[in-house]
Parts: C-alpha cells; structure tokens; sequence
C-alpha cells in the first residue's frame, strides 16, 4: 500500500474496496469509517469517474496509484479532499492531475502540502517524466498555487490555462 505522509496530512491511493463503497454503500462506510466522510465529498466530477476508476482497478491491480488519491488531515481524522491522477503515465511520461479541496476549506496551505507531496511522489516514479493540469484564467487560487509548485503556464485555450512541471534531469 502506497502512503504519502506529510507534516500534517495523509495521502493515500483510493482502493477498489472504498471505490466500491463510496459508490454503492455510502452510508454504511459513513457509519463505519473512522475517517470523517464529509457531505459533498467527493465532487461531481470525480463520483462521476468512480465507476471508471473502479473498472480500471479490477481489469489491471497496476493501475493503483495513476487514479484517485485522498488528502486525509490526520490530526482531525478527516477527508479534506482529493487528487485524481487521470492515467498512468503516457509513451511520453506525462500524468495529468486535477485537485479539489472540501468547499469548506480555507487554509490552501493543506491544498498546497497534499499537491507537493503528490508531485514529489509522482515524480520518484521512473516513468513519469512530466506533471501536467489546468485551470480556469478566473481561479486565482489555482494560479497561485501552481506557480508555487514551480509549475508553468505552458498555453491558454480560450479560459483554460494549461500548467506543467518538468522531471529535473
């Protein structure tokens, strides 16, 4: 089992089981879960992608890892969001990542902490030579961050500015 640990936070792969059970037994991974489940968690986008994520999981056991991670706060025993890793990464060794933080959530320190360490992670991995996301021209909390991580914006469609962060060589 793969675990990011960082000052304050977990990071963890989603396994099929929770996949599993954030789709079709929430409640009762609610109710059994020692780790807060918050209402809202996880956003549109990624339950949207579960059912995916789960068949990528039980075709290949390797795809664990290039899917949904979650930032647990371990002082507060809590979901405060989650990173989703698209794919493993391509002939070119590029992963594409997207973030998102519990709504409630106000210290993008945490935000900031969780994307680092998943980074530095990812870029351990032999395969993985580029770190690729994007974000809207209005999402200046996403702009700061990414240029915090040393990301740069490496094009702009329409509102959508695309960020990566090159494998030092």
């Amino acid at each position: 089992m793969i675990e990011i640990f960082t000052e304050r936070l977990l990071i963890v792969p989603c396994s099929l089981d929770i996949a599993k059970s954030i789709v079709f037994h929430r409640q009762e991974l609610e109710d059994r879960s020692p780790i807060i489940i918050p209402k809202g968690w996880p956003a549109p986008l990624v339950t949207g992608l579960l059912p995916f994520y789960i068949e990528k999981l039980e075709k290949d056991d390797s795809e664990y890892g290039w899917g949904l991670w979650l930032v647990i706060n371990y002082a507060e025993k809590s979901i405060i969001g989650d990173v989703y890793v698209h794919s493993k990464p391509d002939k070119m060794g590029t992963v594409h990542l997207s973030y998102t933080m519990v709504s409630d959530l106000n210290d993008t320190s945490l935000t900031y902490e969780s994307i680092d360490a998943l980074i530095e992670w990812m870029i351990t991995q032999k395969d993985v030579k580029k770190v690729i996301t994007e974000c809207s021209d209005s999402n200046t909390q996403s702009i700061k961050l990414f240029e915090k991580l040393g990301m740069r914006c490496t094009k702009k469609d329409g509102k959508f500015l695309m960020w990566e962060l090159r494998k030092a060589i």
